[in-house]
C-alpha cells in the first residue's frame, strides 16, 4: 500500500466524505456490476450498490491495514449483498415478471433490431441467469470471470481456501451453463468436484457482457 492511499484511507476514517469518495471512485463500476448479480432486478442495481457502499463507509474504521484495501472493500460489499439476498428470501419477487415482459417486448422487435440490441438482450439473459445461482457460486463467477480477480484475490475476499474458490467456480459455471440452456442447473455436485474447462464459454460470455 503506497503512502498516498494510506493517507486517503486515514482521512476517510476520520470522517472525510470527500476522501471516501476519492477512495472508492475507481471501484464504483465494478461494485455496480457485482450488485447486478444480486439485485432483484436491473432497476434495483444502483440502490443495492449504494447500500453496499454505505456499509463500507460505516465500517471503514474497522479496516486495520492487515490486508489490501480492495480485498477488505469487496468483502464488505459481498457481505452486504448476501444480507440483502437473505432479507429478500421468502418475499414475493413480483418484479421478475415485468422484467420478463420487457424482455419479451424487446424480442418482438428482434427482426428489425440491430446487433447492439441483440447484445443487450444477451447481456440481460446472462445477468438473469447469474441471479439464479446460489450466492457462493454467483460471487465466484462474478469476481473471477466478470471482474477478472485472481483465484487468490477471490479466496481473500471470500475468506476461503483457493481450492474452494476453484470448486465453486467450476460448479457455478456448470450451473450457469445449464440455466442459459434453459435447464434448472445440475444437481448433486460435490464441494470437491474437480475444476474443468467446461466453463470457458461462460467465462468468455461473461467477459463480453460486463457493461
Amino acid at each position: 500500500m503506497n503512502d498516498e492511499l494510506r493517507a486517503l484511507i486515514l482521512e476517510a476514517q476520520d470522517g472525510s466524505v470527500r476522501a471516501f469518495e476519492l477512495l472508492v471512485s475507481s471501484h464504483l463500476p465494478r461494485v455496480r456490476r457485482f450488485a447486478r448479480a444480486f439485485a432483484a432486478s436491473d432497476s434495483d442495481v444502483d440502490d443495492l450498490a449504494q447500500e453496499a457502499l454505505v456499509k463500507v463507509y460505516k465500517n471503514l474504521r474497522s479496516f486495520r491495514f492487515q490486508s489490501a484495501f480492495q480485498t477488505w472493500l469487496y468483502s464488505v460489499v459481498r457481505n452486504a449483498f448476501y444480507d440483502a439476498t437473505r432479507s429478500r428470501a421468502g418475499r414475493e419477487r413480483s418484479r421478475e415478471e415485468p422484467l420478463e415482459q420487457d424482455h419479451t417486448k424487446a424480442a418482438s422487435d428482434a427482426e428489425s433490431a440491430d446487433e447492439g440490441m441483440m447484445r443487450a438482450q444477451e447481456r440481460d439473459r446472462l445477468w438473469r441467469a447469474l441471479r439464479g445461482l446460489p450466492p457462493e457460486f454467483r460471487t465466484a463467477v462474478v469476481l473471477f470471470d466478470v471482474e477478472g480477480h485472481s483465484y487468490e484475490e477471490v479466496a481473500d475476499i471470500e475468506g476461503v481456501p483457493v481450492g474452494t474458490v476453484k470448486s465453486r467456480l467450476s460448479r457455478g459455471r456448470a450451473h450457469l451453463k445449464a440455466l442459459l440452456a434453459g435447464g434448472q442447473g445440475p444437481d448433486g455436485l460435490e464441494d470437491d468436484a474437480p475444476v474443468g474447462t467446461s466453463g470457458q464459454d461462460i467465462s468468455s460470455h461473461a467477459a463480453r457482457s460486463r457493461k
